[in-house]
């Protein structure tokens, strides 16, 4: 059994390399015509463009990965099955679960490993390819991390909103900074505006603030109350204000979680309710290709003789288009309230993994 699993292996790594291999390729080289425009005008460095991309390639694999491992599966069993060698393998007694067993552990394997990658290397890799490309490629101001952070939005601590024009991370300095203060019913209770904020000592310094006390029907009461400069009592440091600026694709489930915490304080339910769409996401998207594999087999091995390639090629496109579409749907249901987040991110894996199992059962 163990030299079977080895020729199983081998060929399954030999179509998933080779196919992972030709779709970074040819993504890469999509990628490029694209940004052709922006390379010419703009003139970056060489390296920095090759550097570009080798730190796209970890989000790349993980983008592809499940596709790779469809077409494996498909043409490791498809060529098995034109060659006669399942038969012979039915006819020492295996069956079809010990046969398939090397490809559904190795799907077990590189789905968690996808799901380390994904906390640990791609929210850094995505960071540093973006400011690459932000800075160099497309030029774009302030994109560099160590100059001005434009737009942030926080809901912080206290059921405060926050909306900063710009933010200097190097002098914790920040250019425009708007509060909202919320009550228990999400009704907005005072606004705070200073022209600027400095982090200094611990604690913000505000200058040229004024503070605008508002009603329950939104009108300002009384004449609003202004400061050259006071200290005012914000939770949130520099730091703090500066981790939320990371988009949620570029963060880890750690990074997200902490960040729903702190949200909840601010009783945004919709908010909440899609950023923990987000979370459950992060950890099905891996097993993705686990799925796949499973979903590949049955077509693999009743596949017709004749037709192997185009049939395995028509297969993994439809087999791909499909549950795509049906994870798209049931994320969308999820972020729109119409199913729990938990079962939006799981209910497209469970129900083609439960329809791959029973196929595969099935086959004679």
């Amino acid at each position: 059994m163990l030299i079977l699993d080895k020729y199983l292996i081998r060929d399954f790594l030999k179509s998933f390399i080779s196919a992972l291999s030709v779709f970074i390729f040819l993504f890469i080289i999509i990628d490029i015509f694209s940004s052709l425009q922006e390379i010419l005008k703009n003139h970056p460095p060489f390296l920095k463009v090759v550097e570009y991309y080798i730190y796209s390639i970890p989000t790349i694999f993980v983008q592809i990965s499940s596709i790779a491992s469809l077409l494996a599966t498909l043409f490791t069993l498809g060529n098995l099955n034109q060659s006669n060698e399942i038969i012979a393998m039915r006819a020492t007694g295996l069956s079809v679960f010990h046969i398939i067993r090397p490809l559904i552990t190795f799907g077990l394997l590189l789905s968690l490993g996808i799901f380390v990658l994904n906390e640990t290397i791609t929210p850094k890799t995505q960071k540093t390819s973006r400011i690459i490309k932000d800075f160099y490629i497309d030029k774009k101001t302030g994109a560099a991390t160590d100059q001005t952070i434009e737009n942030v939005a926080v809901y912080g601590f206290n059921n405060r909103l926050f909306f900063i024009n710009k933010l200097y991370p190097k002098s914790n300095i920040i250019e425009g900074l708007t509060i909202l203060e919320h009550d228990e019913h999400q009704n907005v209770k005072s606004k705070i505006y200073a022209e600027k904020a400095v982090w200094r000592n611990n604690r913000w310094v505000l200058y040229q603030c004024f503070i605008y006390h508002l009603s329950n029907d939104k009108k300002i009461k009384g004449e609003p109350l202004y400061f050259s400069d006071t200290t005012f009592k914000i939770e949130e440091t520099p730091r703090d204000f500066m981790s939320h600026n990371i988009p949620v694709e570029n963060m880890n489930i750690r990074e997200l979680s902490n960040y729903i915490v702190r949200l909840s304080q601010s009783h945004e339910t919709s908010t909440i309710k899609r950023l923990k769409v987000d979370l459950y996401q992060k950890t099905s998207l891996p097993f993705t290709n686990l799925i796949i594999i499973l979903l590949g087999i049955p077509s693999s091995i009743i596949v017709k003789r004749r037709a192997v390639a185009f049939s395995s090629i028509g297969i993994c496109v439809g087999i791909s288009f499909i549950f795509y579409v049906a994870f798209a749907v049931s994320i969308a249901l999820g972020k729109g309230g119409a199913i729990p987040p938990l079962l939006s991110a799981w209910i497209s894996h469970i129900i083609f993994g439960s329809v791959a199992i029973y196929f595969i059962s099935k086959i004679p």
